[in-house]
């Protein structure tokens, strides 16, 4: 057999009978007792250069393997790390870190090929793997992988070994990625991130690629902010960038352009305009598009079953465009359920998920669960649930933060004021960005630090707590009411008062906020286009009241955001959105004198700025 010519194959490969039996053939040699003895054998300085039969068995195998869709032999293809990650794993680690700069192409090609077909195996989300079964290995591989990087990091790029070298490795440490355990257990990995970031710097397309890949699952809010070019990295402040670089108008073009595939780049440019509607003036501007917004009603009328991950995509995004402001604004709190509890999660957290659904139906609830989350209930039957439920779980993990549609669905429920109990899915996370403020103040019930049970019954007391402060608040509630009349007339003045500002009498800034009088800070809202939400709760601050209201967001951001909204809505009948509130915290940094000091407990927060 000529496996050198596989590559060539990677266009026809389907389920016929003798593809399969062609890779039952290939996988029996990979896991061979020849392979495991050639794996044992060889070197320990990565110098060695491989024979013919060496090559096929641990280089070429995996290559033909790494193009074959495995869904429907997964048990076949778990028989590879079960019988080779072990000796390789073994193999890896003996050797000594500073012998990567000796690696020689073929030691390359085995690192990185049979690497790969070892751990992204766990992408597949229809392998039923035990989270412990390879964790070992895998979590002493990136060891040993993030110390193979600190050595190659101290030699010129200029070298073209070197060069591959790098590669492999940024290749071989996204695999690892792909495993949301060892994802969190490569956070911890103190030096991780600083090399990472190094080797961004390197102008070579797939280390860049992979390296921000890694990136955007390692870091969080906090560490994007040390990053002297942090527009790269795929969290909330790429967003606005995105904008601000008109990227929109590309984005739409994929969207209403047929040369554009539908199964393989529609869906994904969907999904990121999605992340992008958070924003009010990417929103603003995709609804003013008559084309765009005729060309996403007609992907949602499609009945094209091929296309259903794509007509998931453009009706998620008509809803938040069309539909999820109005339905909020109409909104009344019902003191009748048809639900009990909705539990919004991510796919990959589906099993933890499924546990506790089935506890809390069998204690007696009625619970509204997404049992095809992967392949998608419509955004209106999500939404009529969370409209029709008392309680909504947010089962919180990266894989959650980083899914558009779960975005979706915890800003609704957000945003309609449901009873929202954050559950941690993945041990040692912590939620930051959009996901943090929105649980921000409230109390976590951690699956993974406690056994299942005593979870569970922690959860079942949060859910009683909710329902005893319900019953007291019905009790207070009529009081007032005598005071509803008064509210309204205050909070019409103040609106009427502020579309009367003439936005004809913006002035320009002085660079230090200490300098503003209360027109400036009129100014700066209404040129930032936060007029109607922030300007209402700051009409009457000058520059030095203003600085302090931004000292006391930076102590707590989530907690001011929470407070922000409340009294906005009760005072203006308005709703303070994430966006907008964000959109204050970043747009004012400019403007805080360097020289300011503030307590010890914001200093970290604040960016560097202009100095008065």
């Amino acid at each position: 057999m000529t496996y050198q010519y596989f590559n060539r194959l990677q266009n026809i490969i389907n389920e016929s009978s003798s593809t399969t039996s062609l890779l039952l053939a290939v996988i029996k040699c990979l896991c061979s007792s020849y392979s495991i003895e050639i794996i044992k054998k060889l070197e320990h300085n990565f110098s060695q250069k491989l024979n013919q039969g060496q090559i096929l068995l641990l280089t070429t195998c995996p290559l033909y393997l790494k193009w074959y869709p495995p869904i429907h032999q997964s048990e076949v293809f778990l028989q590879i790390p079960r019988i080779l990650l072990s000796p390789f794993t073994q193999w890896i680690i003996s050797c000594h870190s500073n012998s990567i700069i000796h690696c020689s192409k073929d030691i390359r090609n085995i690192l990185r090929r049979l690497n790969n077909v070892l751990v992204r195996l766990v992408e597949w989300e229809d392998i039923n793997i035990s989270n412990q079964e390879f964790y070992n290995d895998y979590c002493r591989l990136v060891s040993k992988w993030t110390s193979f990087l600190s050595v190659i990091l101290n030699y010129s790029s200029n070298d073209l070994n070197v060069i591959l070298i790098k590669k492999m490795i940024a290749q071989n440490l996204y695999d690892f990625t792909l495993h949301t355990n060892v994802l969190n257990f490569m956070k911890t990995i103190p030096n991780l991130i600083p090399m990472l970031l190094q080797m961004t710097d390197i102008e070579e397309d797939e280390i860049q690629l992979n390296t921000y890949r890694c990136l955007g699952k390692l870091m969080n809010e906090t560490d994007i902010k040390t990053m002297a070019s942090p527009n790269f990295v795929q969290h909330d402040q790429v967003k606005d960038e995105l904008i601000k670089q008109n990227a929109l108008p590309l984005l739409i073009r994929c969207i209403i352009e047929n040369e554009f595939d539908s199964t393989k780049v529609k869906p994904i440019v969907l999904e990121i305009l999605l992340a992008l509607s958070f924003n009010n003036d990417a929103s603003s501007a995709l609804r003013q598009n008559i084309n765009f917004i005729s060309r996403i009603r007609n992907l949602v009328n499609s009945t094209n079953s091929e296309k259903s991950n794509l007509q998931r995509a453009a009706e998620a995004l008509l809803w938040k465009l069309e539909k999820e402001a109005e339905v909020v604004a109409n909104s009344t709190n019902s003191k009748s359920y048809k639900y009990d509890i909705m539990i919004s999660y991510s796919h990959s957290d589906r099993q933890l998920c499924y546990q506790i659904y089935e506890r809390l139906v069998q204690d007696g609830f009625n619970v509204w669960i997404d049992r095809d989350n992967m392949y998608g209930t419509t955004m209106i039957a999500v939404a009529e649930a969370i409209e029709n439920s008392e309680f909504v779980l947010i089962c919180m993990s990266d894989t959650y933060k980083q899914s558009v549609y779960c975005q979706s669905e915890a800003h609704y429920a957000f945003e309609r004021r449901c009873h929202l109990i954050p559950i941690i899915m993945k041990p040692y996370y912590k939620p930051d960005g959009w996901l943090g403020i929105m649980v921000s103040g409230k109390i976590y019930v951690d699956f993974t630090k406690i056994e299942f049970t005593l979870a569970y019954e922690k959860l079942k007391k949060e859910i009683k707590q909710h329902c005893q402060l319900n019953m007291n608040y019905s009790m207070i509630k009529s009081k007032e009411n005598n005071y509803q009349d008064i509210s309204s007339t205050i909070s019409k003045s103040v609106q009427h008062a502020s579309i009367l500002i003439d936005r004809s009498s913006i002035v320009e800034l002085p660079h230090c906020i200490t300098q503003w009088t209360n027109n400036h800070v009129q100014s700066f809202f209404l040129t930032n286009g936060i007029d109607n939400t922030m300007l209402l709760l700051c009409s009457r601050l000058d520059g030095h009241r203003l600085l302090q209201l931004y000292e006391i967001c930076m102590i707590n951001r989530e907690s001011m955001y929470q407070s922000l909204k409340s009294e906005l809505a009760n005072v203006h009948h308005r709703t303070l959105t994430i966006s907008d509130y964000v959109t204050f915290l970043h747009e004012i940094q400019r403007y805080i004198p360097l020289t300011h000091t503030i307590s010890q407990s914001t200093s970290s927060f604040l960016p560097s700025s202009t100095d008065c």
